[in-house]
């Protein structure tokens, strides 16, 4: 996942919104002047509000539509939501949950009947450094906003794949699931993090839109970590292959986890660390998030419910750090 020690999530939990940014691709085709990139990918931009259980504002952050009805954005703005909405202009519909991959902070929703065309989406390996950079998306609640700057560098890990693209088109707080478009209007990336006090806009990321495409995989490995296990939950140390808690973690999860509202779901690490969630549109996404934030490393899935779900590796696997 995404450097959870230096870069700074672009999804604030109150008044806040989502940013898109740009990256060109390399391909021949002719540069789109700035308007025309704008008037070609605005109307697939919408801004998601998420909610408690109370009905109450959670935040605000950005939604791309990649297909009919379906929309990427960031795992973290959808964190401890209960309900959310995709709205613009005047339009507001529900959004569900539908894929997610925590360690990559990217969550697929669907939305019905959606009027909406889906984005163009660019091949990432014929991107350069220093091709002009478009964000359009709702930074600080200010809705289809467009700002410019360059690919300054694409970050690659030590399998030499690209986990991190960074611009210098200006990002803020709640610019996180905007996209990243190239000069053709085409989606590169998703707006996440950036690096600093908000002083300076510089240094701004987007993960690949590649994350995206390995989406469904990545979800159902995840999700067959998490089938069978029906070792009651009451009881950790009967779970076949499941290991024993330590006693503060034991103590937190007889003593809150067992006793909280369903659904919920329990997360740990291999190093200690272990967070849960209770109700919510997904328990599952939320532990994940909060253990993995915690721990810097992925998490695993230890209990569901009033039952124990682990299996041996972490929930989500990646090359990247």
């Amino acid at each position: 996942m995404m450097a959870a020690i230096l870069l700074k999530p672009v999804a604030r939990w109150a008044p806040s919104v989502l940013v898109c940014l740009g990256a060109l691709s390399g391909a021949p085709a002719r540069a789109l002047p700035p308007a025309e990139v704008f008037a070609k990918v605005s109307p697939s931009v919408w801004i998601v509000r998420t909610y408690d259980k109370e009905g109450l504002r959670l935040g605000l952050g950005s939604a791309v539509v990649v297909a009919a009805d379906t929309l990427i954005t960031n795992c973290h703005v959808l964190r401890k939501a209960a309900r959310f909405v995709v709205a613009r202009d005047k339009a507001t519909y529900d959004g569900t949950l539908m894929l997610w991959d925590v360690e990559r902070d990217i969550c697929q929703v669907q939305v019905r009947n959606l009027q909406a065309p889906p984005v163009e989406t660019a091949d990432t390996q014929k991107l350069v450094v220093g091709q002009a950079a478009y964000a359009v998306g709702a930074p600080q609640g200010l809705e289809l906003t467009l700002s410019a700057g360059l690919v300054s560098s694409l970050r690659k890990d030590e399998s030499s794949r690209l986990f991190a693209i960074q611009t210098s088109a200006p990002i803020s707080q709640g610019s996180s699931g905007g996209g990243l478009f190239d000069e053709q209007g085409r989606l590169v990336g998703i707006t996440t993090a950036f690096i600093g006090d908000g002083a300076s806009q510089n240094l701004n990321f987007a993960i690949p839109v590649d994350y995206w495409r390995e989406l469904p995989q990545r979800h159902a490995a995840a999700r067959g970590r998490t089938q069978g296990g029906d070792a009651a939950a009451s009881s950790p140390a009967a779970a076949n292959g499941a290991p024993l808690l330590d006693t503060r973690t034991q103590a937190v999860y007889d003593q809150e986890y067992l006793k909280a509202d369903e659904p919920r779901a329990f997360a740990i690490s291999d190093n200690g660390h272990h967070a849960w969630a209770s109700r919510g549109m997904s328990p599952q996404v939320t532990a994940l998030f909060e253990c993995e934030k915690r721990a810097h490393k992925p998490c695993t899935l230890y209990a569901l419910d009033n039952k124990i779900v682990y299996r041996t590796g972490p929930a989500t696997t990646s090359n990247t750090k």
